[in-house]
């Protein structure tokens, strides 16, 4: 299954971010706050407007997010298929399922939260 995904504009992407914090408490802990959004990036979202994702300027992977349970697989190649290079994530389960997609750790930085997970930066392995 291949999920479809459309160029958005920061106004559609960031509206419906800012909509799927609203209805989700993990994806508010998971994702950066819409305003926080760089204006330079190019957005994907679903037809549904339920599932998202950007890719900064300089390829890095931001902003995934999905009301959708069992999308994220799709989603992260579709990222792949529009020009994504890297990404930064928590510790814990993401590093792991960011591996099985060609990304391996490339730096690692305590959170600047004491007690909370480090910062893992990774990139495609080529």
């Amino acid at each position: 299954m291949s999920i479809a995904v459309h160029p958005a504009h920061h106004v559609i992407y960031t509206g419906a971010l800012r909509q799927a914090r609203r209805i989700s408490d993990r994806i508010a802990d998971a994702t950066s706050k819409p305003e926080e959004m760089p204006r330079d990036a190019r957005y994907f979202i679903t037809a549904d407007f339920r599932s998202g994702f950007g890719i900064d300027a300089e390829g890095t992977f931001i902003g995934l997010f999905s009301l959708e349970k069992g999308r994220g697989a799709e989603l992260v190649k579709a990222a792949l298929r529009e020009g994504a290079t890297k990404l930064d994530c928590f510790d814990g389960f993401l590093p792991d399922y960011y591996k099985q997609f060609g990304f391996v750790e490339t730096e690692r930085l305590p959170n600047w939260t004491p007690g909370e997970p480090d910062v893992v930066f990774m990139a495609l392995s080529h």
